[in-house]
């Protein structure tokens, strides 16, 4: 029997925050989202191909998605298949990944699925640092991406903080160097030799973005919530967003990036494990749009 499901929770969505013709990094609480649309005989590839559609048809022939299909685990294993190895940052993309990993970016640990007008553009870059100078941050804010995410708050989604913090090389994380097996489109092994930006243990628990940023964000107007009934979504402009945490983090300042120090003191952080992400989404249920 053919799946049915209704849309109109997206698509309205879509369209208040205005996404006509252009680029869109998705971070999507997938589950949560499938409940929302409430499809009869459910089908999670199905479902995952109708929101694809839904986003595509929206953003025009001159738009472009990315989605993120994240793997740490290829640090610790010393191996990553740009075909089979799994991501960890979110169901949608993982789902997506079976048949779409022709359109996977090569970075083992920041890959991404790229849905546009210009295939190559992103897969051509292959920087072996995740969040160097040269890596695909760096583009992402050039072509004016917005980060939308629907059934959570976007600092959940924002890891262009680690991109920041790297152009910076802020002292509670270092570049670690690892190598591994990496297993190409053609299924062939070579040996490579990758860096990631990561925490100093003994130093820091947890860096982010901070509740006086998420202030900071609605007040310049850098970025946008919009709830319809109780699925509350938001839109970041990356660029202002990252030109703000750059100069913020360049004089030094923990305004608008922090870290959680090894005695988990500095409230100021939003992070997930200690609840304050989980607060702050509670908050946005229960506030009115903002324009």
């Amino acid at each position: 029997m053919k799946q049915e499901i209704n849309l109109d929770p997206i698509k309205i969505i879509l369209d208040k925050l205005q996404l006509e013709n252009q680029n869109v990094y998705l971070g999507l609480n997938f589950l949560l989202l499938v409940k929302k649309l409430k499809p009869k005989n459910l089908n999670l590839i199905e479902t995952t191909e109708f929101i694809l559609d839904c986003f595509q048809k929206r953003l025009g022939k001159f738009g472009n998605l990315i989605i993120p299909v994240f793997n740490f685990d290829c640090i610790k294993s010393k191996k990553f298949h740009i075909k089979n190895s799994s991501g960890q940052s979110g169901a949608l993309g993982n789902i997506l990944l079976k048949k779409y990993f022709l359109l996977r970016t090569p970075h083992p640990v920041y890959s991404f699925l790229y849905f546009g007008n210009n295939p190559n553009k992103y897969q051509m870059i292959n920087s072996s640092s995740g969040t160097n100078k040269n890596s695909l941050w760096k583009y992402f804010i050039e072509d004016k991406f917005d980060l939308i995410t629907m059934g959570h708050h976007y600092s959940r989604s924002f890891t262009h903080v680690h991109y920041i913090e790297d152009l910076l090389k802020v002292d509670y994380r270092f570049n670690l160097k690892f190598p591994l097996a990496y297993t190409n489109m053609k299924n062939i092994s070579v040996k490579k030799n990758y860096t990631f930006f990561a925490r100093k243990k003994r130093v820091c628990d947890f860096s982010g973005m901070t509740k006086k940023c998420d202030s900071l964000f609605f007040k310049e107007k850098v970025a946008r919530f919009y709830k319809f009934n109780d699925l509350i979504s938001f839109k970041l402009n990356i660029s202002q967003a990252s030109n703000l945490l750059y100069e913020s983090l360049e004089k030094n300042s923990e305004d608008l990036i922090s870290y959680i120090r090894t005695n988990k003191q500095n409230k100021n952080v939003l992070c997930s494990y200690d609840g304050s992400i989980l607060d702050l989404e509670k908050y946005y249920l229960k506030k009115n749009n903002v324009k």
